[in-house]
């Protein structure tokens, strides 16, 4: 769905006068609950053999890229996947819960391709809430790091959150964008 460094620039109602700040946004590995179609949620997942050569592989893309911060969703999964990338860049990624993964709640362990985006089953975080989180946390990127560029380590409903967010588009809406593959990557200036 995202080319290697695609651009995006929101649109002009929505940047602010400070520098701007490049993310570089990205989903974590593959893990052996993707490759069991399992809904993570909160759990914190083991990367597969895939997901660290994915890593490692995005590690070395990046490696002669400037990058000034990592910063990655505190679950196991996102977490190990930027601290391979950062071991390529000599950078400690900083965890923060603003960039988890969509909550499941009891649904947590079923199968996700039973989930309708539009309908999530009761005891999910909602759509509208995972919108308000994805706002808060490029608010908190734009405050922490104004002028660099960081790479932020998320998943795929949380990343697609971020993605409909910059781009003016409602938590329904975002229910319509792809979830990004593991490991892609997307470069924004926000």
């Amino acid at each position: 769905m995202y080319g290697i460094f695609a651009n995006f620039d929101p649109p002009k109602s929505k940047q602010h006068h400070m520098a701007h700040t490049e993310l570089l946004l990205t989903r974590h590995g593959e893990t052996e609950e993707n490759k069991q179609d399992i809904m993570q949620g909160h759990i914190p997942g083991r990367l597969s053999e895939k997901g660290i050569q994915q890593a490692q592989q995005l590690g070395e893309l990046l490696k002669d890229r400037e990058i000034d911060a990592i910063v990655c969703s505190d679950l196991a999964r996102s977490y190990d996947t930027a601290k391979i990338i950062g071991e390529v860049k000599g950078l400690t990624p900083r965890p923060t819960s603003l960039l988890r993964e969509i909550d499941w709640g009891k649904h947590t362990g079923g199968r996700l391709s039973s989930i309708d985006w539009k309908n999530l089953p009761e005891g999910c975080e909602t759509l509208e809430h995972l919108s308000e989180r994805a706002k808060a946390f490029i608010l908190w990127i734009k405050q922490e790091y104004p002028g660099k560029c960081v790479l932020a380590v998320g998943h795929g409903a949380i990343d697609r959150a971020i993605l409909a967010f910059l781009e003016g588009k409602s938590a329904t809406e975002m229910a319509d964008m792809p979830i990004m593959k593991n490991t892609s990557f997307v470069c924004l200036n926000i």
